[in-house]
């Protein structure tokens, strides 16, 4: 699986995933073409497609998922604190 990020000016990057197990570097010479183009280009990933004008992607980065291993932290959850509050009542 890739993970393409393409980066634009003033917007913020636009991440798109596809299930393509081929070579990263193929992979990455097809998408460069869309950087040569002069006019609009479509990226197509397995189940999105990304309109793009060239002249304002400043560059694309793509990465190979398949052998990514994503460690989450584990924090201990806090352990709830119970209080205990003195009720005062008058008595006359």
């Amino acid at each position: 699986m890739k993970k393409i990020i393409v980066y634009q000016e003033g917007v913020e990057k636009i991440e798109l995933l596809d299930n393509d197990d081929g070579n990263i570097l193929s992979f990455a010479q097809s998408l460069s073409n869309v950087l040569k183009s002069s006019t609009v280009s479509i990226i197509n990933a397995s189940d999105t497609a990304l309109i793009v004008k060239p002249s304002k992607v400043i560059s694309i980065l793509i990465k190979d998922q398949s052998n990514e291993v994503k460690i989450t932290p584990q924090h201990p959850k806090p352990k709830k604190v119970k209080k205990k509050v003195d009720i005062i009542t008058d008595v006359d």
